[in-house]
């Protein structure tokens, strides 16, 4: 039976393994070809070789760095994998602790708060002029004890909030509606993303949604979806 082999470039094409890595792994004696032909200096791959190579891609995607997997196939230590697995765990750890630490804290502001963090560009804005004559309530988000984003809710029958565009409010729905019960039965939110969609259903009490539409000025048409959302639990759907 003869023997299947491969050229490197073919062996390139089987393996997805690119040239270039391919010589390098020889190099630095992780991964060798099964012969090279000493006139040509071609480098030739047998077929019991592809799974060779892909073993080491798989300890790759395992974030073992090339001495770590050239140990790890001369040895077969599992202490090798173990310890690569503590420290995954570890920099998990890190990142919760990380997100724990974040803390976000919500204060009701005045126009001037507005022009401040928002500078006086926006001074005659319609959101500006309906904060400045108490026609909507203005609200800052803090994070870690400094000014990270705002939101304001038009005073009127139906409270409309101006949240599409800020992102703490939806990684922090809950906590931002905790804060706002207290000053109102319900707002009603507008939004087209999906995502910021299915979180309000997710975690809101929702007296109605509506479909809505909007015409910009190129002619493009706007689809909406209007959620009325009750704040306090004696509210009723």
């Amino acid at each position: 039976m003869n023997l299947i082999v491969y050229k490197i470039g073919e062996f390139s094409n089987k393996t997805n393994v690119p040239i270039k890595t391919l010589r390098y792994y020889d190099e630095i004696d992780l991964f060798k070809p099964s012969y090279i032909d000493e006139f040509s200096g071609y480098r030739y791959y047998e077929i019991n070789q592809i799974g060779q190579i892909k073993k080491i891609i798989k300890l790759k995607e395992l974030n073992l760095t090339l001495n770590e997997i050239k140990e790890y196939l001369k040895t077969n230590d599992i202490n090798i994998l173990l310890n690569k697995e503590r420290e995954f765990k570890m920099k998990v750890d890190a990142i919760n602790n990380y997100v724990e630490d974040i803390n976000y804290e919500f204060k009701k502001g005045t126009y001037d708060d507005f022009i401040k963090w928002n500078g006086l560009r926006v001074a005659h804005t319609p959101a500006a002029l309906e904060i400045k004559d108490n026609n909507a309530d203005y609200y800052m988000i803090f994070k870690n004890g400094e000014y990270d984003e705002d939101f304001f809710i038009y005073i009127n029958d139906d409270n409309i909030a101006s949240i599409n565009n800020t992102r703490i409010i939806y990684d922090n729905l809950n906590q931002v509606l905790e804060f706002l019960k207290d000053k109102y039965d319900y707002i009603t939110v507008t939004e087209q993303n999906e995502k910021k969609i299915n979180i309000i259903r997710e975690n809101c009490k929702i007296i109605s949604e509506k479909d809505l539409e909007q015409k910009g000025w190129d002619g493009t048409i706007w689809h909406f979806k209007e959620f009325k959302i009750a704040l306090k639990d004696n509210i009723d759907k």
